[in-house]
C-alpha cells in the first residue's frame, strides 16, 4: 500500500476515505491530463479512466509526465496507466478513443476532466457531461506560454487572452448552447512565434510551442480543483 499519511495529515482520515471511493474520468491525457491523472492518483483517488486515442511521440518528452525515450509510439493511455501504477494503489482504466457525435459513458463518474484539444470533441464532451448530470470541467489554453502565474477559474464567456477559449466561445455560440461552462485557463497574451523553418514563410502555421511550466501548473490547479471539491460531505 502507498504511504498517504502526508496526505492524511494535511486533510484527514475521513476525508481520504471519502476521495478513495471517488471515480474520475480524464479526457485527454497529454501535458495538462498527464498532470492532472498524477496528482489525483498520487493523493489516492480510487478510480480513474484515462481516455485519449494517440500515440507518444518524441515532441511530447519536454512537457508529458509518462513519456520517457523508451516508449515513443505506445499508446498514451497505456504509458500512463503504467506510471500510475507504479506510484499509486489507483485502479486505472483505459479507453483509446476518440470522441465524436456517437460518444457516450457506460458507468456514472463523480468528476469528469476535459484536456481535449479538438474544439468538437470538447463541445461534444461539456455537453454531453451536462445533459447526464455529471460534474465537468475544462482546461483551455496552456501552449504558447511561460509564466503560470494568472491561471484562472471562471466560465467559458468569462474567459480573455485565449485563441482556444475564443474559438470555443465562437462554437458554443454557433450551436446556440446556453448553459455555462467552468473552464480553467491562462489570463495573460499568448507567445507570437517568431521561429521561421528553412523553405518556409512565416505565415505557414507551425504546431504550437508549448513548455511544462505553464501546462503542468495548469494540470495541477485542475486537480487541487477537484480533490477539495470530492473529499467534502
Amino acid at each position: 500500500m502507498v504511504d498517504l499519511s502526508r496526505m492524511e495529515y494535511l486533510v484527514g482520515k475521513e476525508a481520504l476515505d471519502r476521495f478513495r471511493e471517488k471515480s474520475v474520468l480524464v479526457c485527454g491525457v497529454g501535458g495538462v491530463g498527464s498532470f492532472v491523472a498524477e496528482a489525483l492518483c498520487r493523493s489516492g483517488l480510487g478510480q480513474i479512466t484515462l481516455l485519449d486515442y494517440d500515440k507518444v511521440e518524441p515532441s511530447n518528452l519536454n512537457r508529458q509526465l509518462m513519456t520517457t525515450k523508451d516508449n515513443i509510439g505506445m499508446v498514451k493511455t497505456e504509458a500512463l496507466k503504467k506510471r500510475l501504477e507504479e506510484v499509486s494503489d489507483t485502479k486505472v482504466e483505459t479507453k483509446n478513443t476518440f470522441i465524436d457525435e456517437n460518444f457516450s459513458l457506460d458507468k456514472k463518474y463523480d468528476y469528469v476532466i476535459d484536456c481535449i484539444d479538438t474544439l468538437t470533441s470538447k463541445f461534444i464532451l461539456v455537453k454531453y457531461c451536462h445533459e447526464h448530470n455529471l460534474p465537468v470541467i475544462s482546461s483551455l489554453g496552456s501552449a504558447r506560454r511561460l509564466k503560470p502565474e494568472k491561471i484562472t477559474l471562471t466560465t467559458l464567456d468569462k474567459t480573455r487572452n485565449d485563441p482556444l477559449a475564443k474559438a470555443f466561445r465562437n462554437l458554443v455560440k454557433k450551436e446556440n448552447y446556453r448553459k455555462k461552462i467552468e473552464v480553467v485557463y491562462v489570463d495573460t497574451p499568448a507567445i507570437r512565434s517568431t521561429v521561421v523553418k528553412e523553405g518556409k514563410t512565416n505565415k505557414e502555421k507551425y504546431p504550437l510551442g508549448s513548455g511544462i511550466f505553464v501546462v503542468g501548473s495548469v494540470g495541477l490547479y485542475i486537480a487541487s480543483i477537484v480533490f477539495e471539491r470530492l473529499i467534502k460531505e
